[in-house]
């Protein structure tokens, strides 16, 4: 086979692959589950906290080869060090949460209505803690 031939192919199954994804999307986003404005205003939210701390952590990068402080403790002290990369871990943690919480939820939200009300209220308290923490963590390190 060419290489134009492939390229061909390759480009109809792309779009073929588009159409499956995008319907599957649209299936996904039509349950009742997401269009309850509760659920969707907690959802929203609890995203743009993430990605606020994303970026708060992305713009105030520290300088230097040092391990950073990543955990502190009153009693202790310090005591856990680590690259700056590892900060990310925050922002990814948060993510998880969100997920989960939202597959659980869209899961419950038939049988518990509340029950995924309480999981989405409390990814979004979970998100509200890491961006505490992400910015004591650039604070101490500062």
């Amino acid at each position: 086979m060419s290489d134009e031939k492939r390229l061909k192919v390759i480009i109809r199954r792309f779009f073929i692959f588009q159409k499956f994804l995008l319907s599957g999307i649209k299936l996904l986003f039509s349950r009742p589950y997401w269009k309850n404005k509760i659920i969707v205003n907690l959802t929203v939210s609890s995203l743009f906290l993430n990605f606020s701390l994303l970026i708060y952590l992305f713009y105030n990068q520290i300088n230097g080869n040092y391990p950073i402080i990543l955990h502190y403790n009153f009693i202790f002290g310090d005591d856990y060090r680590g690259d700056y990369e590892q900060i990310y871990l925050i922002f990814t943690v948060g993510l998880i949460v969100i997920i989960i919480n939202s597959i659980l939820g869209y899961i419950l939200y038939l049988r518990e209505k509340l029950a995924s009300y309480f999981l989405m209220f409390s990814a979004f308290v979970v998100q509200v803690f890491l961006l505490v923490a992400g910015y004591l963590i650039i604070s101490i390190n500062s």
